[in-house]
């Protein structure tokens, strides 16, 4: 099997790595794979490949016209990524990719393309790093409704979040540490401000639900106005605090939002770290859950690999997703949340349930009341921190 990386990078060198020191333990398995070239942007830019031989260009067009079979997408910019894998996807070539914003943003495209040119399509690897979700979701789907899905699928804020509980510590101490440390960049907001995620989400709930759902439809609230008082607060009433992206399919409405979240589940509760985890409920078993390490070079480069053996084996599923169900998106279960604000509107000051003052601010736990009424009576959320309570699982 000859492939195609695009990006050499963290996981493109990863997926290198792998493949160079396995090759003789996967020939001996009749996997067959040879590298024919990596698109980088810089080919003067010094690279250390464990393979001296292998062979970069900057030419896109050198990867579009070969005869590689499959290509394996490890980029991160968007639109660009997304019109080269339609161009690939043209050409008849297997597409493999970790890019999670194309996939999200471009899922109902790249789906039906696959279909029409009889290709695969691969993405486990732009969900939950390591932790094989996609595919048992995709098997699931074929004789299982599943109604109902939450996961911790940001390691970024997970470390920040559990950090803070564990230590005590305040939001800029350990988001400089966590950049320092390599798990945050420089700019942050894709993670703490609950984008990524946010994307997940979509591919995961999409996939299961056979539906549309567009990424300005999901609400997403982040962490970046998290204070050690809100920690505090939940401690005493037996929470942690993990943001969670999650949706559920009820009475033909899909619920959908990304929040931080009062968890005592220990499923999520004790998920630290850069960790994720997913919990799916189905027709066939009440849930069922998966966790593991949610990014890394080798741990993402592993769930790239394993789209490419299942593809070489010819054991990959084909996409199956047509967005053939027309579910309304609209947050309208009701639950209690959690308030932290300097101003209280009149619409909010009806929906306390218990309140607590602390330094001129007002720490609300709300009645049961749904997002998209909350929403209503908050107003401006970027004075406010919001977090949804679990009920007891």
């Amino acid at each position: 099997m000859k492939i195609a990386i695009m990006g050499f990078g963290t996981v493109g060198t990863g997926v290198e790595e792998i493949l160079y020191k396995k090759r003789e333990s996967l020939l001996k398995n009749n996997f067959d794979i040879k590298i024919e070239k990596v698109l980088i942007r810089n080919k003067n830019k010094k690279r250390s490949p464990l393979d001296g031989d292998l062979a970069f260009t900057d030419d896109f067009n050198e990867i579009l016209n070969s005869d590689v079979d499959t290509v394996i997408d490890v980029t991160s910019s968007l639109e660009e990524t997304y019109e080269r894998i339609v161009k690939l996807m043209e050409s008849g070539k297997n597409i493999v990719t970790a890019n999670k914003a194309v996939v999200s943003k471009y899922f109902e495209e790249l789906n039906e393309l696959a279909r029409e040119k009889d290709i695969y399509f691969s993405y486990e690897a732009a969900v939950a790093g390591a932790i094989p979700v996609i595919h048992p979701l995709m098997e699931e789907a074929f004789f299982s409704d599943m109604n109902k899905i939450q996961g911790i699928l940001n390691g970024t804020s997970n470390y920040i979040l559990s950090k803070m509980e564990v230590e005590g510590s305040s939001y800029d101490e350990v988001l400089k540490e966590a950049q320092d440390l390599g798990y945050a960049e420089a700019d942050p907001t894709a993670d703490v401000g609950g984008f990524d995620a946010m994307r997940k989400i979509r591919i995961l709930s999409s996939l299961i639900y056979n539906s549309k759902i567009n990424e300005d439809e999901i609400f997403t609230f982040g962490i970046e106005n998290v204070k050690k008082s809100d920690f505090d607060f939940a401690k005493e009433r037996g929470y942690s605090i993990r943001v969670l992206a999650k949706s559920e399919l009820t009475n033909d409405k899909i619920n959908i939002s990304v929040i931080p979240t009062f968890v005592r589940d220990n499923f999520f509760a004790k998920t630290f770290g850069g960790t994720n985890g997913v919990k799916v409920w189905g027709e066939n078993f009440s849930a069922y859950e998966l966790k593991g390490p949610g990014a890394g070079k080798l741990e993402t480069a592993d769930a790239v690999m394993r789209d490419l053996l299942r593809i070489l084996a010819k054991r990959e599923i084909k996409t199956f997703y047509d967005a053939g169900n027309s579910y309304e998106v609209e947050n309208n279960l009701e639950n209690k949340f959690y308030v932290r604000t300097s101003e209280v509107s009149t619409e909010l000051k009806d929906l306390i349930e218990e309140e607590k003052f602390i330094n001129d601010e007002h720490l609300i736990i709300t009645r049961k009341v749904s997002l998209d009424g909350l929403r209503h009576a908050l107003g401006n959320l970027d004075k406010v921190f919001l977090a949804e309570i679990e009920e007891d699982l």
